[in-house]
C-alpha cells in the first residue's frame, strides 16, 4: 500500500529528531533546540501577563479617579449647569451615571500645624463619591459632605494627608489661584479633614483633595457651572459604544474624552512598554533559530546517505524538502507547547506568592497584577511556530537539491 508523501515525510521526521543516526540514543541538539524555543515562549508569556496585569491595574486606577469617559467643553469654559442636558446623558442604555465635578489646583494650608501644600481639588457630591466606587478605596473616614457645623469635609489622597499628620478634624484653608490676585482673599476654601483615599497611583495619592461641589464652586466656578461631567458606563457596553452614543447628542461645544485620552501620556508609555518587552523577548525565540538552523543542518550533514538513498528510491525534492521542514516544524510545536505550559505555571507562581513584589509605594497591593491573555499567548506560540519553520527553510533546501551518487559516496 502506497503511504502518503505527508505522513512519510511526517514519520522521517519524527524519526530523525528522536534519534541520534550512529549512536541510537535521543539526539542532544534537539533537545536544545526545543528547550531554546521553549524558554522563550515561556518568558513572552510571563512578560506579556505582567505588562497585562499591570497595564490593567493602572487603567483601573485611572479610570476610578477620572472615570471612563469624561464630557468637557471645547474652549476651556465652564459647562453650563443645565439639568435637562444632565438628564439626556443618564436616559442613555450605555451610561450607568453622570457626574458633574468642578476642579482647580490650589494651595492646602493647616494653620494648627503650619503646613501647606500644593495640591489638586476636585468637587463631587458625596452621592457620586458613592457611585463612583471611591468609598471603596477609603483608608479611613467619611466621604467628603457637609457636616453638621456647615463645615465641609474634605478628603485627602494618603501621601497628601500623610504630610498633613492624618489630623482629622482640623481645619484646612485651600488658597485658589484667584485668592492671590485679590485684596480680600476672595475664593478660599475652608474645611476639615474627614478622610483619606488610596487610589492605587501615586501621583494622584499625592495632590488629590476631594470637596463637596457647593465648596469647590465657591472657589473655582463662583458664577456657576461645572468643569466638566464624568461618565459610568453600564457593565453591557463598551468604550467604544459608549463614546458613539454620546457624540450623538453632545453639542459641538463640547467635547467626549475617553480615560485614554485625557492621558495621553500614560497610556502611550503602557503601549510602547508592552510593545518593547514584546519585541525584546521575541529576540530571545529568534536566537533559538539559530540553534535550530543549525541542528537541522547538522541532521542533513547526517542523513546524506540516507537522503541518496531515498532519491535513488525515487524520493522526489519535495519530500526530502517536506521531511526537514517537519522536523522545523516539530520543534517549534513542542516548544510553543511545552513554553506556554511553562509560562503558565510561571503566572501562577508570581501571582500566588510573593515571589516578585511591587515597589512599597503599591504596598495595599497583596500579590503581583498579573492577566492572561489568550490571544498574547496564542500570538507568542504562533510566533515561535512560524520563526522554526522559517529557520528550517534553508537547510532543508539544501537538503532537497543534494545529488544522490554524491551522498552515496560517503
Amino acid at each position: 500500500m502506497e503511504v502518503p508523501l505527508a505522513t512519510l515525510s511526517w514519520k522521517l521526521a519524527w524519526r530523525y529528531l528522536r534519534r541520534h543516526p550512529q549512536r541510537k540514543r535521543l539526539a542532544f541538539a534537539s533537545v536544545v533546540s526545543t528547550a531554546g524555543v521553549t524558554l522563550g515562549v515561556a518568558a513572552l508569556v510571563v512578560v506579556m501577563s505582567i505588562l497585562a496585569g499591570l497595564a490593567e491595574f493602572i487603567s483601573k486606577s485611572v479610570k476610578a479617579v477620572d472615570a471612563p469617559i469624561a464630557i468637557l467643553s471645547a474652549n476651556s469654559s465652564p459647562l453650563p449647569d443645565d439639568s435637562s442636558f444632565i438628564s439626556s446623558l443618564r436616559s442613555l442604555p450605555q451610561v450607568r451615571s453622570v457626574s458633574p465635578y468642578i476642579e482647580g489646583e490650589a494651595v492646602a494650608r493647616m494653620p494648627s500645624r503650619n503646613i501647606e501644600a500644593g495640591c489638586l481639588v476636585r468637587g463631587v457630591t458625596e452621592n457620586n463619591f458613592l457611585t463612583a466606587g471611591l468609598d471603596t478605596m477609603l483608608i479611613w473616614g467619611s466621604p467628603p459632605s457637609i457636616r453638621e457645623n456647615n463645615l465641609p469635609g474634605a478628603v485627602l489622597g494618603v501621601y497628601l494627608s500623610e504630610d498633613f499628620m492624618h489630623s482629622v478634624g482640623d481645619t484646612i484653608l485651600f488658597f485658589p489661584p484667584s485668592a492671590f490676585f485679590s485684596s480680600g482673599r476672595t475664593g478660599v476654601g475652608r474645611a476639615v479633614l474627614t478622610g483619606s483615599i488610596e487610589t492605587g497611583l501615586p501621583v494622584n495619592d499625592r495632590k488629590i483633595v476631594y470637596l463637596p461641589l457647593e465648596t469647590a464652586s465657591r472657589m473655582f466656578l463662583p458664577g456657576g457651572g461645572y468643569t466638566g461631567l464624568f461618565i459610568e458606563l453600564d457593565k453591557d457596553f463598551t468604550l467604544d459604544q459608549a463614546v458613539g452614543a454620546l457624540e450623538e447628542i453632545v453639542p459641538d461645544s463640547m467635547n467626549v474624552l475617553t480615560w485614554q485620552q485625557r492621558n495621553p501620556a500614560l497610556y502611550a508609555s503602557l503601549k510602547l512598554e508592552r510593545l518593547g518587552a514584546f519585541a525584546a523577548i521575541l529576540l530571545i525565540t529568534l536566537v533559538a533559530s539559530f540553534n535550530i538552523t543549525g541542528t537541522i543542518a547538522r541532521s542533513v550533514v547526517e542523513r546524506r546517505r540516507d537522503i541518496a538513498v531515498l532519491k535513488a528510491m525515487g524520493a522526489s525534492r519535495q519530500l526530502i524538502l517536506r521531511v526537514f521542514l517537519w522536523e522545523g516544524l516539530l520543534v517549534g510545536f513542542t516548544g510553543a507547547i511545552s513554553g506556554i505550559l511553562l509560562g503558565l505555571a510561571g503566572c501562577w507562581l508570581i501571582e500566588s506568592t510573593s515571589i516578585i513584589q511591587l515597589p512599597d509605594v503599591y504596598s495595599f497591593h497583596d500579590t503581583f497584577p498579573m492577566k492572561i491573555s489568550f490571544q498574547a499567548v496564542f500570538t507568542a506560540g504562533g510566533a515561535a511556530v512560524l520563526i522554526s519553520l522559517l529557520a528550517a527553510l534553508v537547510p532543508a533546501a539544501r537538503a532537497s537539491s543534494l545529488e544522490p551518487t554524491k551522498g552515496l559516496r560517503q
